[in-house]
């Protein structure tokens, strides 16, 4: 039986792509007794500026010139390869990093993928302490008391401590690698044609929940729903005119009134829409606005509920500003719907999230917009849960609201 251990260092992974310089290892037998190991240093073949200098100050310990003066990634693809295909067990701390990484230099320099199963000591640590809390290699050999090496950032270093972490817990628990796995099946992991599982399996319930937010699905509540909060700022940034454009409200800056905004996500959503098709422009920011919606809303005791927006307008006014300001019903008035009418409305689209140009201030939602239309990876995978991930294409989330509304729509836009 034979184990392998390994960890990597990179020299930069700016832009999430990873660039290797260290290839650190140790094979073990069932008990833990070494086999072989070394450190195997790589030339990341990159200029002096792609070089992260945060990392090479303070995580590398070794200097450029010792990386440069090595061979590229290819030159050991062939031993890389050969070290964990010919090993029993793939066992490393935060593995799937590492795995990613090795797929990153094998699709730059045009080599296959290097497809096996491996295990995370983190994972199995998990278990042992039994908490939901990542740990470090450094912080996990001081719990178990263990004196590895004291090197740390050293590829071999990393991995050498990894296999005593392993075998510390094995010896605690007085039980063989192959039962641990068996009681710990999250530990497992898989790469194959670039792809870790684990990672798309993620990134598939990332994405799950992403389109579930633009849907409309789930509360109504801007007031109480941080996602609802994230997507309306999105919209009300991005928002243009779309299909007919009418006059009815031009030159108007409006901001509407707290207490309709905060519990009519959607037809909130549709109203800015239809006012921006009016020629109008909607705003948060009272100090800008010329026209104020007002709207009477009552707690569940029928007491008319205090709106803070409203309250600046009034202030403003007695100040010597002209806003104007028109009741919710009038407002609907003059763009010739009713109130049942924009309750009935579907969720507006937001495919702007998609168009190249629009800027997306959340990270998150801005990897994953990235994704979707497929800037990095494949169209139609099919993971091992047999749940599907299409990338690759726009995905359009619904049509443009001229084709969504209809005749509803039609009434004010003649």
């Amino acid at each position: 039986m034979r184990y392998l251990f390994f960890d990597l260092e990179y020299a930069t992974s700016k832009g999430g792509v990873s660039k290797i310089c260290e290839f650190g290892y140790v094979i073990t037998n069932e008990k833990f007794e070494v086999i072989s190991k070394n450190n195997l240093i790589i030339n990341p073949n990159i200029s002096k500026s792609e070089w992260d200098y945060r990392v090479v100050r303070k995580i590398l310990t070794r200097r450029i010139s010792e990386y440069e003066k090595n061979s590229i990634f290819s030159f050991y693809y062939d031993e890389i390869k050969k070290l964990i295909l010919s090993c029993d067990y793939v066992i490393g701390h935060t593995l799937d990093s590492d795995a990613s990484a090795l797929n990153d230099e094998c699709k730059r320099y045009g080599l296959k993928s290097i497809d096996f199963d491996f295990y995370d000591v983190k994972e199995f640590y998990k278990e042992y302490k039994n908490t939901s809390k990542s740990i470090g290699v450094a912080d996990i050999l001081k719990e178990l008391e263990i004196e590895g090496e004291a090197l740390q950032h050293d590829a071999f270093a990393d991995a050498f401590n990894t296999m005593l972490e392993m075998k510390a817990m094995l010896e605690k628990l007085e039980m063989s690698l192959e039962e641990l796995i068996e009681l710990c099946p999250s530990a497992k992991d898989r790469t194959e044609n670039f792809l870790i599982r684990s990672i798309e399996e993620n990134w598939a319930q990332r994405k799950k929940e992403f389109m579930e937010t633009l849907s409309g699905d789930g509360t109504n509540d801007l007031e109480k729903s941080h996602l609802n909060k994230k997507k309306y700022s999105q919209f009300l940034e991005n928002v243009n005119p779309q299909g007919i454009v009418g006059n009815k409200l031009k030159d108007k800056i409006i901001s509407v009134s707290l207490n309709y905004e905060n519990h009519h996500y959607c037809q909130i959503l549709n109203l800015i829409q239809i006012i921006v098709n009016e020629g109008g422009t909607v705003t948060n920011k009272t100090s800008l606005i010329n026209t104020f919606i007002s709207y009477d809303y009552f707690d569940e005791d029928g007491k008319l509920k205090e709106d803070e927006r409203f309250t600046r307008v009034l202030e403003a006014n007695q100040n010597g500003s002209r806003i104007q300001i028109i009741r919710f019903a009038d407002l609907l008035n003059i763009l010739g719907i009713t109130e049942e009418e924009l309750n009935i409305m579907p969720m507006v689209s937001f495919d702007f999230l998609f168009d190249e140009n629009t800027y997306i201030k959340d990270k998150r939602d801005r990897n994953i917009v990235n994704r979707i239309v497929g800037r990095e990876r494949l169209v139609n995978r099919v993971l091992p849960s047999g749940d599907e991930v299409v990338e690759g294409s726009s995905e359009k989330l619904s049509s443009t609201i001229g084709d969504r509304f209809g005749d509803i729509l039609l009434k004010y836009c003649k």
